[in-house]
């Protein structure tokens, strides 16, 4: 009962150690990008260990929903899209440096648009290195001593961490994917109420002027001294 105990907190325990460490290489963004604008971002990628790069954008909000996209490092363009709603991609990492996002809204002169976007680095099989973990099992007494007393090692709770991760990284990942097409559904439904709003304005105004006009048209058909009536009278 004890051992389960322990096994139970240490487990927990080395969870939530391995969400910082994991949630570092993951960043999400909701920008607004202003008509006539092109704006970039900057992802530093200094680390051998990441192997890929993996973006997913989506406009969420602004005219059309849709932009022009490019990903760049140096003067090589890696990715270039144009006029797109949403787009995935991962990238293979061939060199270190600076990576950008770049989102252009030149070809638009009034509306703004606002992007949601997600960047992940990844190693090779999208997982935590078995580096980091002996590092922490090596930098934290406390667990290191856990472990002793049940006579296992950290490799023991990698598949079980890893598991934990991919988990934790796919509900995070959809919720985020769910939140921007909310955003967006009723980005869409506003602009719909608001077209249907003006078109029923405008036949509403149409339609009351017309009546106005058959009215007008029908009382100068009886009037004798109405040049509009006599004109009426003689077609």
């Amino acid at each position: 009962m004890i051992d389960k105990f322990v096994y139970c907190t240490l487990t927990i325990f080395l969870s939530l150690s391995l969400i910082p460490q994991t949630t570092a290489t993951e960043f999400a963004l909701t920008v607004e990008v202003p008509p006539g604008k092109f704006q970039c971002f900057f992802q530093s990628i200094d680390n051998p260990k990441h192997k890929f790069i993996e973006i997913d954008y989506q406009v969420i909000d602004g005219g059309d929903l849709n932009i022009n996209f490019m990903t760049v490092i140096g003067a090589e363009i890696l990715i270039q899209e144009v006029s797109k709603r949403e787009g995935n991609h991962k990238i293979q990492i061939k060199s270190l440096g600076e990576y950008q996002l770049c989102f252009d809204n030149t070809f638009s002169y009034q509306s703004r648009k606002v992007v949601f976007f997600e960047l992940f680095l990844l190693d090779e099989n999208g997982d935590m290195s078995e580096e980091e973990l002996s590092r922490m099992n090596q930098n934290d007494p406390i667990m290191k001593k856990q472990i002793e007393q049940l006579g296992m090692h950290v490799e023991q709770f990698r598949s079980s961490f890893e598991k934990i991760k991919q988990a934790l990284n796919k509900v995070e990942y959809h919720q985020a994917l769910l939140r921007a097409y909310e955003s967006r559904d009723r980005a869409i439904m506003g602009a719909n109420l608001n077209r249907v709003n003006l078109w029923s304005t405008i036949n509403t105004v149409v339609i009351a002027f017309v009546g106005c006009l058959q009215v007008f048209m029908i009382k100068s058909l009886f009037n004798e001294n109405s040049k509009l009536g006599r004109l009426l009278r003689k077609t």
